[in-house]
């Protein structure tokens, strides 16, 4: 029997080519989209769950809360919280401190700028990233150690064996220390919110990077805390006990509820927003949710061309049916036979759909910023499984629910044809493509411009033009630099201004000061260090008072110029003779700037405080958190030209007054771009998924021209015997999906307009929903769908009308 049934089956998709070949084409677009866009979310929901111990490793966080909306909420955290916590409470089997910084290395003659992690010892006992030479158990025993990634090596050391070799590092001041590479370790996986280049006890950060006071500073964050609980642990059971320690080590600093110390599993950081982001960036999961949407709508569609195309040839293939029922077929074997049929042409369609995905991941990989693979195990038999079942048992239902119905009688006689309900569904069916269709077109259009928009919106500086060079040193070493900088390049008539700042756009959270004010009120502002040439080089505007200058000492000290976000949150009317009411020293506000986005457009501008000279304003403050390292960056505003011939210039210069230490640049419009990426490449996926489901649904609807076409020969021949033209007679059969474009159209605008007025919500600055962007998807769809069924319906209609009339 099966064998008859295969047989069958290949001898009907034999027979009706063009028809398999659309389903299989449509199919297997279909399937290769949705499985690149899985492997992708499969990635995104796996995060840092290679972990053996995952389910044991958490990262704390901590919760301030005074009143008044004094709210501070960091998943870094104060130095002696892990050593307290694991001293405290037996159920800690281990702690790791984590923290990223940038600063030189010399392997050599040359001097590069890595990305360096200071981690206690415990680091690869705790984490599962595979060492490729050392001892795990050694690797960081001696605070001289010091562990490198692979890529790390390979940059440091070239091919040779890098273990064993001493690399001079510089973690603090200007002075470079000897360090013995102990163990090479893998590249940490993608999916790992981890990652790591130059790994080197925590301990050496003492002294260097912070003071012995800042490890005892319980109200100043700076690194990630992470703790392996002993297995059987109720972790909610352990978080209880928690407030018991803080109130042992803060006693009488804050009152119960204000300091609140909490855990998060380790495989909850990369998708959960309510936690703030620490150092790895924080996925919105609505992205992925997103994404498997999307890759459901384009299978969907996929699925939809096939019963589509079943009903339109239900008719043929009801004669099939009433002839094996009259020789004794019963339903279940019609049923077996028609899902069989699809079921075999679904495996067809799968491999053609993962040749298609495996050839496509290079450039999926370049636009999702991924590095996927197709690789065979336990998850992707899975992903395959559910594909071939789901796409199998669902393209093949009508067929084999509704047509293995048809009575043999009423078949043999002919009366059975697709029918009214079988019409009706075929509408629907259309109806729901086009529905996808131009709520996915709709949803790119929205996208493309809220990115246009911010690329465009006015920031409160000129971005243009920029060069933003990475100096890799502590301020009181990168202050003398740039003053060697800048004199090294005057004269240049390249170069319009340099300006130079400890915090750059686009490189994480600027400095955040918070201090109790004089009114008992907890208050909190930004603060950036720059040089007196800053606010020119950036293009801002002053709107009150004036700016720094070196002709009056007291600036260098004392001064303070802020934005108008501060004034309106101070309520001053005239700022120039306010103070800020706390604990500061002498200090004077010289100036307003006007708002800049010194953040991303995500968020509202905030109070900020723009400094020469942070001591007068550190010495006040009670809170401090940062999210980048306080480095001076230089920014070069160049004069249009030769971009390459400026950058040539401006290393010349670097290499005389920083000579063997990298030249590290950037052009700042292309750092601000990076801002939006994830949005970036929602918007491209999603334009290339519209495209897509376009595509398939215009097969889909190729195929049923044609059998509308073929079904209506003989009647189009008798409306032109009878003088109706061509014209009229393409219109009578585009005009029904002209109307179902209509209809899918008055469906899909609220829906998208929904969907995309929830993602903009994502931004405080964003663009109005025009419905100009609807009416061009609607239109594009219709135009489309027109033109896809019109070939047919022009064949038709010029057709010579004796030869359709005399069609069967």
């Amino acid at each position: 029997m099966l064998k008859n049934y295969l047989h069958t089956t290949l001898r009907n998709l034999w027979r009706h080519k063009g028809y398999a070949a659309i389903n299989v084409v449509g199919l297997s677009v279909g399937i290769a989209c949705s499985l690149l866009i899985m492997l992708f979310v499969r990635s995104e929901w796996t995060y840092d769950r290679f972990h053996e111990k995952s389910d044991r490793i958490y990262r704390a966080w901590v919760h301030e809360s005074y009143g008044e909306g004094q709210e501070f909420f960091n998943s870094v955290t104060p130095m002696p919280l892990g050593p307290a916590i694991a001293e405290t409470y037996p159920e800690v089997e281990a702690y790791v401190r984590y923290t990223v910084f940038d600063n030189l290395v010399r392997p050599g003659a040359n001097t590069l700028t890595e990305s360096i992690q200071l981690v206690d010892a415990a680091f690869f006992e705790v984490f599962d990233f595979p060492l490729v030479a050392g001892e795990r158990s050694q690797a960081l025993d001696g605070l001289n150690d010091v562990v490198l990634s692979e890529s790390a090596a390979r940059r440091l050391f070239g091919e040779g064996a890098a273990l064993g070799k001493t690399l001079d590092i510089r973690i603090g001041d200007e002075t470079f220390e000897p360090f013995v590479v102990s163990a090479v370790a893998a590249d940490p996986p993608p999916n790992s919110s981890i990652q790591y280049g130059v790994v080197l006890r925590f301990e050496n950060g003492t002294g260097r990077r912070w003071s012995e006071r800042a490890l005892q500073a319980w109200f100043n964050v700076s690194p990630e805390t992470y703790l392996l609980l002993k297995p059987g642990t109720d972790a909610d059971a352990f978080q209880a006990k928690l407030p018991a320690m803080v109130n042992t080590v803060l006693g009488d600093e804050v009152q119960p509820g204000q300091y609140v110390v909490g855990l998060q599993p380790i495989a909850d950081i990369h998708l959960n927003t309510a936690i703030p982001q620490g150092i790895a960036p924080v996925s919105d999961p609505a992205y992925s949710y997103i994404l498997a949407t999307i890759a459901f709508f384009v299978l969907l569609i996929a699925c939809i061309n096939f019963t589509i195309l079943a009903i339109g040839r239900s008719a043929r293939r009801a004669t099939e049916v009433g002839i094996r029922k009259a020789v004794g077929a019963n339903r279940s074997q019609l049923m077996l036979q028609f899902w069989g049929e699809t079921l075999l042409l679904t495996a067809i369609t799968m491999g053609v759909g993962f040749a298609l995905a495996w050839l496509a991941m290079p450039f999926f990989n370049a636009l999702a910023g991924q590095r996927l693979a197709i690789r065979l195990d336990g998850g992707l038999i899975a992903i395959a499984t559910g594909l071939f079942l789901s796409v199998g048992l669902l393209s093949g239902a009508y067929p084999a629910v509704v047509m293995s119905e048809y009575r043999p009688i009423q078949v043999l006689k002919g009366a059975v044809a697709a029918g009214r309900q079988g019409n009706v569904l075929r509408k629907g069916l259309i109806a729901v493509q086009f529905v996808l269709s131009i709520a996915l077109i709709a949803s790119t259009l929205v996208i493309r411009s809220q990115l246009q928009y911010v690329q465009t919106r006015d920031l409160g500086f000129d971005r243009e033009q920029v060069v933003v060079v990475e100096t890799g040193v502590p301020p009181e070493v990168g202050a003398p630099l740039v003053e060697r900088m800048r004199n090294e390049l005057a004269g240049d008539p390249a170069v319009v201004r340099i300006g130079s700042s400890q915090y750059a756009f686009a490189s994480g959270a600027w400095l955040e000061l918070g201090y109790r004010a004089n009114d008992g009120r907890f208050r909190e502002f930004n603060v950036n260090v720059v040089d007196p040439e800053y606010i020119d080089a950036m293009g801002m505007e002053m709107t009150t008072g004036r700016n720094f200058s070196l002709d009056i000492p007291s600036d260098a000290n004392q001064a303070i110029i802020v934005n108008e976000a501060f004034v309106a949150a101070y309520g001053w009317d005239d700022p120039l003779t306010a103070q800020l009411p706390g604990p500061f020293g002498p200090h004077r506000i010289i100036g307003v700037v006007r708002d800049f986005n010194f953040a991303s457009l995500h968020t509202e501008v905030t109070p900020l405080a723009l400094v020469l000279n942070l001591d007068m304003l550190d010495e006040g403050a009670s809170d401090h958190s940062a999210g980048q390292s306080p480095q001076p960056k230089i920014a070069i505003r160049i004069r249009p030209g030769d971009l390459r011939d400026r950058v040539d210039r401006i290393e010349r210069a670097w290499n005389t007054v920083a000579p063997g230490q990298d030249f590290v640049y950037s052009f700042l419009d292309q750092t601000l771009q990076r801002q939006y990426v994830q949005e970036e490449r929602l918007g491209r996926m999603v334009g290339i998924a519209s495209l897509l489901a376009v595509l398939i649904a215009c097969l889909g609807l190729f195929g049923l021209a044609t059998l509308t076409v073929s079904r209506r020969t003989k009647e189009l021949g008798i409306r032109k015997v009878l003088g109706a033209s061509s014209a009229g007679l393409v219109a009578l059969i585009a005009n029904e999906f002209v109307v179902l474009v209509a209809v899918s159209f008055v469906i899909a605008t609220p829906v998208a307009t929904w969907a995309m007025r929830r993602w903009l919500d994502g931004f405080a600055y964003r663009v109005d929903i025009s419905p100009a962007l609807f009416v061009a998807a609607g239109a594009l769809v219709l135009v489309v769908a027109l033109l896809t069924v019109s070939f047919q319906a022009i064949r038709a209609a010029l057709a010579d009308p004796v030869d359709s009339i005399r069609y069967e």
